[in-house]
């Protein structure tokens, strides 16, 4: 049985996904764990907040004591002390009694309600209110915030900046995550040099690799690049074995189409590697091999740079999730409008590079005029991609497409 050619993303995605096992797991510092992905459901070990604690300054006393209160004949309390926060109180309130309490300040025995200075009448020693109040009135109670025993994240979940401000909150001084995939990028093509080198005729310099690069690790991942590869099938094939005896994941660049020097798949055979699939519907980007060696996925992309950026978006980035144990791997989606017209008609599945603009109440793309599989300029301020279908024909201003996020 051949190799299979010509599949969907998704069935691309399902083929890959399904041999993917999660990174390895290590404890990490809260102060460098933000962006990393949690290895473990974290239950609350205490409450947040721990104590009953006043959300104002005011004054804490016993809404029973209030229950005949008037403008005519106000309650009439004796304050008996000041509680600053991070102060415990030191009496508990009975009958006609209050405290003088601060934004933060525990909540005193006894004490079931607050009213802020504003609207009350008081001096050093009395306080008077001119209402009925009810019991818990301005009163935080303990774990409103975060109960003891909640499921406070859950596994797969990338620790955001408010995140770990609840994690450090509940005294989480090392975190469990998953490691950060450690991702091989290798380019291939004898017409590539380093961006150091001087251009000689029919030279290019190798710069769409460290796009790939920095989005890759924008979305979690530790990489190397390693030296430019010649378009010689021994030559491919050694590389990907040096990456995989430490790389999680490998990118290769060049070399998956159908000419006399494209030399993938033929490398990819030579090690005995499982070849998953050959070529997808989509363009840019169509022209990828997916193949794995002793348990590594190795995704072959284009050697043209809008391509290759085109197939990292739509399937390499959602495996590197997968591997990396986000439980939200695919990109998220929405409906957005074209914000200009664009002009080509799309046999296959088209997908085109854009940035999201407000406008009016609504969301649109806005699309570079010039887009074609070898330039790079499409990606500048590139944070969406929007998905035209196969058939579709020139399509208007306005016109509703599906879109694809990417932060």
């Amino acid at each position: 049985m051949g190799i299979l050619t010509g599949i969907s993303i998704e069935e691309g995605l399902r083929l890959i996904t399904e041999r993917i096992q999660c990174v390895d797991k290590e404890m990490e510092m809260a102060e460098n764990a933000c962006g990393r992905v949690l290895s473990e459901n974290l239950i609350s070990p205490e409450n947040i907040p721990p104590f009953r604690r006043s959300p104002l300054d005011g004054y804490a006393f016993r809404a029973e004591d209030t229950l005949n209160a008037s403008e005519s004949e106000p309650a009439v309390f004796e304050i008996v002390e000041e509680i600053p926060a991070g102060k415990a109180p030191e009496h508990q309130i009975g009958f006609m009694q209050a405290a003088k309490i601060l934004t933060g300040a525990p909540v005193p025995e006894g004490a079931d309600a607050i009213e802020k200075f504003e609207v009350v009448e008081a001096d050093e020693r009395t306080l008077k209110l001119f209402h009925s109040y009810e019991s818990g009135t301005n009163v935080v109670p303990v774990g409103e915030d975060i109960a003891k025993g909640d499921q406070v994240l859950s596994k797969g979940t990338v620790i955001s900046p408010a995140y770990l401000g609840i994690l450090a909150g509940l005294g989480y001084v090392q975190i469990p995550v998953y490691k950060k995939p450690l991702v091989y990028l290798i380019s291939t093509g004898s017409e590539l040099v380093s961006i150091d080198s001087p251009l000689e005729l029919g030279k290019i310099r190798n710069s769409s690799i460290y796009t790939l690069k920095a989005f890759l690790e924008a979305n979690g991942a530790q990489v190397k690049m390693i030296p430019i590869v010649r378009d010689d099938k021994e030559e491919i094939a050694n590389a990907v074995r040096i990456a995989s005896e430490e790389a999680d994941l490998i990118f290769t660049t060049g070399g998956v189409s159908v000419g006399d020097y494209d030399m993938l798949q033929r490398s990819m055979e030579y090690l005995g590697a499982e070849l998953l699939f050959w070529k997808m519907q989509m363009k840019p980007g169509g022209a990828f091999l997916a193949s794995v060696y002793h348990g590594i996925p190795v995704l072959s992309l284009s050697g043209n740079p809008s391509a290759a950026a085109m197939a990292l978006f739509m399937l390499g980035i959602p495996v590197l999730r997968k591997l990396a144990g986000r439980s939200d791997f695919m990109l998220e989606t929405c409906q957005v409008k074209l914000l200009e017209e664009f002009g080509k008609k799309s046999f296959v599945r088209r997908f085109v590079p854009g940035r999201l603009v407000l406008q009016d109440g609504e969301a649109y793309i806005s699309v570079t005029p010039s887009q074609g599989n070898g330039i790079l300029h499409p990606l500048h301020g590139c944070n969406m991609i929007a998905e035209l279908p196969k058939g579709s024909l020139a399509m208007k201003a306005g016109s509703r497409v599906k879109a694809y996020l990417l932060l």
